[in-house]
């Protein structure tokens, strides 16, 4: 049979109809966008009891690891932990971890599967808790959730831990779920910049985001004599902790009911030309190995931050750097010195920063919004006039490797 073909008048011959009535009519969005922007409307974090103390921690790991005898070595690790900056950081290491693994006490053993198992449980359970807390701050019932933004590093599971949380909390199954993993320590501004995007891509939506990390326990191992001096090696071993955080985001919060801490404006993200060396990550069968290049990533900040950050604030008439509030991920305190240096702006307009890594440490993913939680907190301690310390506009910040730098724009609510 011939296929139905239309004349000069443009009519259909088969069926005698105009061409141009078959086309479909082009129609509008069957889903209304909110009007405002996306608001922060609750912040919480969750982190594990077990502390270490960075200025006994040298003795303890030593005397843990079977090398206590190393005294030359043991004292250059201490010197290493009185310097970073830390006072304190959580983890899921316990003695009683060690005594039923004790491959993880060792610096080659094959430990990936246990590492993994552990992982993967202590993920989901912290970062239940801190959704559990952030979706209570925020006052409404977990069924008004519309979308789970989750990031991870440490946990490798499938289904992933995104999944695990959102049947532990008893989200409907229909809530849209995105779960990143490997985005080390930019993975908390990446989850804002896609939260803002969801939760502006339809009127009424209400994003819950989840960072969770259990960084020891997939970067714990004994001291190496080889290794340890190495800028890996100290990261590993000096600055990492293990916690979570978890925001509720949405737009045109409803008057009287929902309180904004936050609103968000924009975002964007710069992945470094040829920085991959600066800083990655390697999986092996003896756990997650951090690669760091010396001096590289300042140099890359001090480089690229200004051009990332001009373009936001040209949209919000080019504020100067020492009247904006700035949310910055402490990965160590030399990068929170070149960013100080380098947008211009006194140590104490970082003070949340500081107050996290010396609290905290680096928890990966999830610092970046312990600092902001920080923010708000600080500012209310202080009886500021709004959650970004009396300034209106503001950044977050998220760094970490590949190079990768998050940022994004945020406007305070008065307090």
């Amino acid at each position: 049979m011939a296929p139905p073909s239309a004349d000069n008048n443009g009519i259909d011959e088969q069926r005698g109809a105009p061409v141009q009535q078959q086309q479909q009519q082009r129609i509008g969005r069957l889903v209304p966008r909110p009007e405002g922007p996306a608001c922060v409307l609750a912040i919480a974090t969750a982190y594990p009891p077990t502390v270490i103390q960075q200025d006994t921690y040298h003795d303890k790991l030593f005397e843990l690891c079977n090398v206590g005898d190393d005294v030359v070595l043991k004292g250059k690790f201490k010197r290493m932990c009185d310097n970073s900056c830390i006072k304190k950081r959580h983890t899921f290491l316990t003695p009683e971890l060690f005594k039923a693994h004790p491959e993880l006490l060792t610096y080659w053993d094959d430990s990936l599967t246990t590492r993994n198992e552990i992982a993967n449980k202590v993920v989901a359970e912290i970062g239940y808790e801190a959704a559990i807390k952030a979706v209570e701050e925020w006052g409404h019932p977990l069924s008004d959730i519309t979308h789970m933004v989750f990031a991870t590093t440490s946990s490798t599971s499938i289904p992933g831990a995104d999944l695990k949380i959102a049947r532990m909390l008893g989200l409907h199954p229909t809530v849209q779920r995105v779960c990143l993993y490997q985005t080390a320590c930019w993975g908390g501004g990446a989850v804002l910049r896609i939260a803002r995007n969801l939760a502006e891509s339809a009127k009424g939506a209400r994003v819950l985001v989840v960072v969770a990390e259990a960084n020891t326990i997939m970067n714990f191992r004994a001291p190496n004599k080889d290794t340890l001096y190495k800028v890996d090696g100290f990261l590993a071993h000096v600055t990492l902790g293990d916690g979570a955080a978890a925001l509720v985001i949405g737009a045109d919060p409803l008057p009287e009911v929902e309180r904004p801490i936050y609103e968000m404006y924009w975002s964007t993200q710069m992945a470094v030309p040829d920085s991959e060396h600066a800083l990655k990550g390697r999986l092996t069968e003896a756990g997650l190995f951090q690669q760091l290049e010396k001096d590289t990533v300042p140099i890359l900040i001090a480089k690229h931050l200004g051009e990332l950050t001009s373009e936001g604030k040209k949209l919000v008439g080019n504020p100067d750097n020492r009247d904006m509030f700035w949310v910055v991920h402490p990965g160590a305190y030399k990068i929170l010195e070149v960013v100080a240096e380098t947008v211009g702006v006194e140590k104490e307009k970082l003070q949340p920063s500081w107050d996290t890594l010396e609290n905290f440490g680096n928890i990966s993913g999830p610092t970046c919004l312990f600092v902001l939680d920080e923010m708000r907190q600080r500012s209310i301690r202080l009886g500021a006039s709004t959650t970004g310390m009396g300034s209106e506009f503001g950044f977050l910040l998220g760094l970490g490797s590949g190079f990768n730098m998050e940022l994004t724009l945020l406007r305070s609510v008065p307090l």
